[in-house]
């Protein structure tokens, strides 16, 4: 081991490569990240009984048919230091098999997008990492077994609100013009798709294929049962309010050029093919596009949306997005933000927020929160069924409350009420973005949104047992360049990059799934700050609200209401309006005072407040008779999963969970359940 840690790979690379930045790929400082291997003096290292292995790991590329090597490339052991200590001089640079990623989110480090030729066909006996390099692939082809990769991996840079219908028309029409320009160039016809969200209906077309495929996935058919029974409802309630369902269309337009000279010679070929910009109704200069953006001399990824009061709704609100083909980015400003406009027109939460039962009396707790409090794993912990210790230790704690509630049972009935009520708990119903609407008798139920899952693939429960019995389709699984610190990773997709994001089919059957319109018992609120003073407590109304408001992340940033796709968040989070900031602004909106706000403009302002006003309105009703708890989710995953379930079940113990601390909850679970906890939240009782 010793040996391995003194060695100098510059030692050995052949002199007349030292400077091929090709074939030696460097940092600025001369540190080197890869290495083409025939710039490494093979003799040399021979002779000093050094193999490559010492030296760090290799990628071995074949051919498309396998038969022939065709490269040999060196990922150098010092990389797993670099990509921790200097992770961002790693960002934007191009290796032969891909582009380096530096991961700015709580998976921090280095990440590989390797090139949609290379497939990563697994390790061989040698520990080489083998990629085929593959003739038949698309643009957006990722590494392994049904991935893509996309443009960008977040949010667009430009988030753009059209304050009239004709300014954002203008839009369409440039969108549209595009469309028809890339179908003669590229001699395709523009892709559609017509779906439902949550009873709404949507268009989408666009010339990305991969949005084509995700949107399709993901949503509804037009014919869908569950959509259509919804729709029912909310048809009703818009006859009451005397006007139609609006309609979504979204255009997506990606390849559009980046430079004035791409602009150009899109001209040209547009020219060659009998054709010219006017005559399409492009811009005649690349500065004219709606979709450039001055500040940065390029048309950069974008959202073009109608930003308008909700009582200045059209019957059909259009949403372009530009130079993005990722699936989160189109979802939430195309189909979610829009939804939340919609349904607010009818006195409909909708919510970022997952839903899941954890109780015996079959009704859903909502869990809502940014990315990464864990709104997935609350509703999936339990719901996992090849993990099957979770379930297990599920059904002893049954045991015991039935137990209680049951005594005079014989052993075979209390044995089937045992398993009658254990197979209606530990069900998830939704786990990113639920509707959360108020019934006839003043209840509240929740509606679903999402046919398929799209969650963060990090963490996904059962994942192991998913990607070998299925083929989901996966976005942006990008290879470990350093990030896990461990050679044993070290240019492996791991499925740890924490934007990669998996599509679930709730029929593969590996979680108990249901997401069936029910009541709701409890709304969780799920924090992650370890600088609070308890681990979970019941609040009333107006302090959910207030919650909700200032919308804290786990890194210390905030997101309105925990919630960053609607139009009205995107546009307070883009000018700084958040936090405690909100918090007043919001307050001078509520006496009259709608400049500060809207950003100086008091009628952008009066459309963001009564937006946000009426979402905050809507929850406060709903917490007035549906129970509200704050989680902590700092002392770890499985306590708090623990505490997720048992306020689901027992909300009337600690009076009423006013204020319990971590202490308290612990030595309740031990007295009551016999639970146990480790440093980290972990369950030390059973073994698993």
């Amino acid at each position: 081991m010793s040996q391995i840690t003194t060695l100098n790979l510059e030692d050995y690379i052949q002199e007349q490569y030292k400077n091929n930045t090709d074939m030696v790929v460097r940092l600025n400082d001369g540190s080197i990240i890869f290495v083409d291997e025939k710039a490494l003096d093979k003799n040399k290292m021979s002779a000093e009984g050094n193999p490559v292995k010492n030296f760090g790991v290799r990628y071995r590329v074949m051919s498309d048919d396998m038969k022939t090597v065709s490269a040999q490339y060196l990922i150098p052991n010092e990389v797993l230091k670099l990509a921790k200590t200097r992770g961002k001089e790693f960002a934007g640079i191009k290796l032969p098999v891909g582009t380096l990623w530096n991961d700015q989110t709580p998976k921090f480090g280095v990440w590989l997008k390797i090139y949609p030729n290379f497939q990563q066909i697994g390790t061989n006996d040698r520990g080489e990492i083998v990629l085929r390099d593959r003739k038949d692939f698309q643009p957006m082809t990722g590494a392994v077994i049904n991935s893509n990769n996309t443009i960008i991996m977040g949010r667009a840079e430009r988030l753009v609100t059209r304050l009239s219908k004709t300014d954002a028309d203008i839009d369409c029409a440039e969108a549209d013009a595009w469309l028809k320009a890339f179908e003669i160039l590229d001699d395709t016809a523009t892709l559609t798709r017509d779906y439902l969200c949550a009873g709404i209906q949507y268009r989408h077309e666009g010339n990305a294929p991969y949005l084509n495929l995700t949107t399709d996935v993901n949503f509804f058919d037009l014919d869908d049962k569950e959509m259509l029974d919804l729709r029912k409802i909310i048809q009703s309630r818009f006859d009451k309010i005397g006007r139609s369902i609006p309609n979504v269309k979204i255009r997506s337009v990606i390849n559009l050029p980046k430079t004035e000279e791409d602009f150009n010679s899109i001209l040209s070929k547009l020219k060659e093919k009998g054709t010219s910009a006017k005559e399409l109704g492009l811009p005649e200069s690349y500065s004219d596009s709606r979709f450039y953006d001055p500040k940065k001399n390029t048309v950069s990824s974008s959202n073009f949306v109608l930003f308008v009061p909700l009582a200045e709704l059209p019957d059909e609100i259009t949403i372009t997005t530009i130079n993005t083909d990722y699936h989160g980015e189109v979802k939430s400003r195309g189909v979610l933000s829009p939804l939340m406009a919609i349904l607010s027109l009818v006195d409909v939460i909708s919510a970022h927020a997952g839903s899941g039962v954890l109780s015996q009396n079959g009704t859903a707790t909502t869990f809502t929160g940014p990315t990464g409090t864990g709104k997935t794993t609350a509703t999936s912990f339990f719901a996992e069924k090849n993990e099957k210790f979770r379930r297990q230790e599920l059904r002893r704690r049954y045991e015991i409350i039935l137990k209680k509630q049951h005594p005079d049972l014989s052993d075979s009935d209390f044995q089937a009420k045992v398993d009658e009520v254990v197979a209606g708990v530990g069900i998830m119903c939704q786990e990113d973005w639920i509707e959360i609407s108020e019934n006839d008798n003043g209840t509240w139920s929740f509606w679903p949104t999402e046919k398929s899952l799209y969650a963060r693939t990090g963490g996904f429960p059962g994942l192991d047992f998913i990607l070998i019995e299925n083929e989901p389709m996966l976005e942006n699984a990008l290879a470990d360049f350093g990030a896990s610190g461990c050679k044993k990773y070290l240019g492996k997709v791991t499925h740890e990059f924490f934007p990669e994001r998996i599509f679930y089919e709730p029929k593969w059957g590996h979680l108990l799934y249901d997401r069936s319109v029910r009541p709701i018992s409890a709304h969780v609120f799920l924090e992650r700050n370890a600088d609070l003073d308890f681990f979970a407590k019941q609040v009333n109304a107006k302090e959910a609200v207030e919650y909700l408001l200032v919308g804290r992340t786990p890194s210390g940033k905030y997101e309105p209401m925990y919630n960053a796709y609607p139009d009205f968040s995107g546009f307070l989070m883009e000018h700084g309006i958040i936090g405690p900031k909100l918090v007043e602004a919001y307050a001078k909106a509520k006496a009259g005072d709608y400049s500060v706000i809207g950003n100086g403009d008091a009628s952008t302002g009066k459309a963001v407040f009564e937006k946000l006003d009426k979402q905050l309105q809507l929850w406060e009703k709903s917490c007035e008779v549906t129970p509200a708890f704050i989680v902590n989710g700092a002392p770890g995953l499985f306590i708090t999963q623990d505490v997720n379930w048992l306020l689901s079940e027992m909300p009337d113990i600690f009076d009423n969970w006013k204020h319990v601390t971590l202490d308290d909850y612990k030595t309740f679970m031990e007295k009551e359940f016999g639970v146990t906890y480790g440093p980290k939240g972990e369950w030390t009782h059973i073994e698993y």
